[in-house]
């Protein structure tokens, strides 16, 4: 039986190589008018612009602000020491009451200082009729001018003696040094105090201040005496004016420290809580937006977008000149733009697009009315009034 011829492994690779590459040509090539369609669709799809709403913005002059994160603090605290050891005798103040400028706040036991005054009283005494007597015999001669002057100084010690004892008993009792609320005592009646241990911590309670700390390009902006006003936790805004702006900068933060005084008379403001510093800082011309508005650019700058006269995006970029819960004042834009109000998540800066409309409230509001007319200040007609002939046509 004659034997098949053997076939060799490399045509049968050759093979299926050019089955492949004519069915990989096959799909590559084809018709003209196939490849136009797919280039054309495309090309529509591109060409169509979206669709935005707009609203013409014109800059206004406003304030441009500043918000510090601050801490509210007494306007002045301090506390009282003792000058002189002793037993506390009686407390006259209660922590958390009100005292005023000289009120008593607690008293040292005299001990033996009111013996010790009388006997210095005495010795004064004695001096100075020592000091006479020398007196009158220097001026017949009968002294040296040497024993009048040692009569002088033992009177002038013994006089210096009985003050320090005088002073030392003024010392032992502790009163408020201006109006304020006692914030603590840490001391009762039977403690014994040394020179210098703690009696009380009195606070002045009006006016407060708010602290807070300024950039380096914001300081050239803030004086004292200028107004600003604060927003505290509670949601409460209360005014004042700036009374300190510090000249030299912190050198761990580079900042400068700034104090808001405000007024405080129900002494409802606490020490140490947080607030916010709202401060002026320079006229503007800024366009009022809504927060909502604003977005980021490809760089991850922040601004806004707007359509120019060519039907294009442009993209703006811009500071924030103040602010409210839902609104923002911007600066840096030209005078007058037509900010996209709806559809600005679609276009980027280049893109031509198609304006549909005004869509404020979609917006968020606060497209700027125009001007009231003499129409628009006449009061409404009230209830049961006849109209006139006028008002009917």
């Amino acid at each position: 039986m004659p034997r098949m011829p053997a076939i060799r492994p490399i045509w049968i690779v050759l093979a299926i190589v050019i089955v492949l590459a004519a069915w990989l040509a096959s799909g590559m090539l084809g018709s003209p008018a196939d490849d136009a369609a797919a280039e054309s669709a495309p090309a529509e799809q591109t060409a169509k612009p979206v669709s935005v709403a707009v609203r013409t913005s014109m800059a206004a002059p406003v304030w441009r602000e500043v918000e510090l994160n601050g801490r509210t603090a007494p306007d002045r605290a301090v506390t009282l020491r003792a000058q002189t050891a002793g037993r506390i005798r009686a407390v006259e103040a209660e922590r958390g009451s009100r005292v005023a400028e000289g009120d008593v706040l607690a008293r040292i036991a005299l001990d033996d200082r009111s013996a010790s005054r009388n006997e210095a009283r005495a010795v004064v005494e004695q001096r100075r009729l020592q000091y006479e007597a020398v007196r009158k015999m220097s001026e017949k001669g009968y002294q040296t001018r040497t024993d009048l002057a040692q009569a002088k100084s033992d009177l002038e010690a013994a006089q210096a003696q009985l003050a320090e004892i005088q002073q030392d008993i003024d010392n032992t009792v502790i009163r408020a040094p201006f109006a304020g609320v006692l914030e603590t005592r840490p001391v009762e009646v039977g403690d014994y105090v040394g020179v210098g241990d703690e009696i009380a911590r009195v606070i002045q309670q009006d006016p407060f201040v708010v602290r807070g700390d300024l950039a380096e390009k914001d300081v050239a902006f803030v004086e004292p005496g200028q107004p600003g006003h604060t927003r505290l936790i509670d949601g409460r805004t209360v005014e004042g004016r700036v009374r300190y702006v510090a000249t030299e900068a912190n050198e761990a933060t580079r900042t400068y420290p700034v104090e808001l005084e405000v007024d405080n008379p129900q002494g409802r403001l606490v020490s140490g809580a947080s607030a916010k510093l709202i401060l002026p800082l320079e006229q503007v011309q800024a366009h009022e937006v809504a927060a909502d508005l604003l977005t980021l650019d490809e760089g991850g700058d922040m601004g806004i977008k707007t359509v120019g006269d060519d039907g294009r995006v442009a993209f703006h970029r811009a500071d924030i000149a103040k602010s409210s819960d839902e609104r923002l004042w911007l600066d840096g834009l030209p005078d007058t733009v037509r900010l996209i109000t709806t559809g600005q998540g679609f276009v980027r800066a280049g893109d031509e697009v198609t304006i549909v409309g005004d869509d404020d409230e979609a917006a968020g509001g606060g497209a700027q009315k125009p001007a009231p007319t003499a129409d628009d200040a006449r009061p409404a007609p009230q209830a049961g009034d006849a109209e006139s002939p006028d008002d009917a046509a």
